[in-house]
């Protein structure tokens, strides 16, 4: 019956600290693994190579666990195919503060909060923020979809384990299960066995269903037609479309080119944890990436191109491709750059003092998605 309740609702201890001078050198292969450590340590996951778990015809794999981070935050991957049911019950959170992040495909997302409902149907690049005690709930419209979500603190998943379907592997690493597959629903009445997951179902909200052309339920809504800002603080829930948010430029034409695009600093995240974007320009022959050693664990995954990364105590170089993720713990030094003409990572910093953070003091505000010519 307990994993029935997850179909209601879907959607040990601390890690020990390792860094880069407190063990051998090894190779960058030894970097890459097929199973997310249960301690802290530096690591790449390639895309789909995770073991899942399976609710309904949804996969969910964590990149980043709170074993992993030592409780920072998780990293939720979630692969499935369109549904004419919403992905989970509307529901809310106490504790943890919940960022959905479209890699592929399109879905539907809604937050209420304080009597003011909001939906948008987010495209790949989009993003929506959902802070503590904000009622929430999806729909996948596109034939394959990939959610990223980043929650804060870490150890979201076990909700995931408890309450899973099946797990899920594939030889091939097929994103998502081909078959039919029952959509998320059934006993209500259940739901109060996941209380004790920070999940509180708000069986009442109905969310709106009709989108405006612009792909939002509010008819004044800026959505995909104009700017977007930050919330003003950790408390109110809100959207960026892709491209439309604050952005940063920082480096030049001699070295190499970042624009930051933050969706969390630490005003939204009351110093938390941060979270964006960065687009990185092809570094110029012979220039050297800048190099990061910083108080709390980082994560970065591949959206767009190709981007390199060394890690302190590995010898050479990994390249990663979309989906791929590398997790670099506090006080492990590491670079990162891009390889192809245009790439994109999505970041994931621990605490306030973050890698967008210290490229963010060297940046000046930019209003292009692309750097200069």
């Amino acid at each position: 019956m307990l994993l029935g309740a997850f179909a209601t609702l879907v959607g040990l201890a601390a890690g020990v600290p390792s860094t880069s001078n407190a063990r051998a050198v090894q190779a960058a292969g030894d970097l890459i693994v097929t199973k997310v450590p249960d301690y802290v340590r530096p690591y790449v996951v390639r895309a789909y190579s995770l073991d899942g778990v399976r609710v309904g015809s949804q996969v969910y794999r964590f990149p980043v666990t709170g074993p992993s981070s030592d409780y920072a935050f998780t990293l939720i991957s979630t692969a499935a195919p369109a549904s004419t049911s919403l992905g989970v019950l509307p529901h809310t959170h106490a504790i943890h503060y919940e960022n959905f992040y479209c890699l592929k495909g399109r879905y539907a997302l809604w937050t209420s909060k304080d009597n003011a409902t909001s939906g948008r149907i987010l495209t790949p690049g989009d993003y929506g923020a959902v802070p503590h005690d904000t009622t929430h709930t999806f729909q996948l419209l596109d034939p394959f979809v990939e959610l990223v979500g980043v929650i804060q603190p870490g150890g979201f998943e076990d909700l995931f384990y408890f309450l899973a379907n099946d797990n899920y592997t594939s030889n091939t690493n097929s994103p998502f299960p081909q078959g039919n597959f029952s959509d998320p629903g059934g006993d209500s009445s259940l739901i109060i066995t996941l209380e004790g997951y920070d999940v509180y179902a708000k069986l009442t909200f109905s969310p709106p269903m009709d989108f405006g052309a612009n792909g939002a339920t509010e008819e004044d809504a800026v959505w995909h037609s104009g700017s977007n800002e930050l919330a003003s603080d950790s408390q109110t829930p809100f959207f960026i479309a892709k491209g439309y948010g604050p952005k940063y430029l920082a480096g030049d034409k001699d070295s190499s080119y970042t624009i930051v695009e933050p969706f969390i600093t630490s005003q939204q995240s009351d110093g938390n944890f941060t979270e964006g974007t960065m687009t990185l320009s092809k570094p110029a022959t012979g220039a050297k990436p800048a190099t990061y050693s910083l108080p709390g664990h980082t994560a970065l995954e591949v959206v767009d191109g190709l981007v390199s990364v060394d890690v302190g105590g590995f010898e050479g170089t990994t390249a990663l491709s979309v989906g791929d993720v590398v997790f670099i713990p506090a006080n492990t030094t590491f670079s990162f750059w891009g390889e192809s003409v245009y790439s994109k990572v999505l970041y994931v910093g621990a605490g306030s003092d973050t890698v967008d953070a210290r490229i963010r003091k060297d940046a000046k505000e930019w209003d292009s998605a692309t750097w200069p010519q």
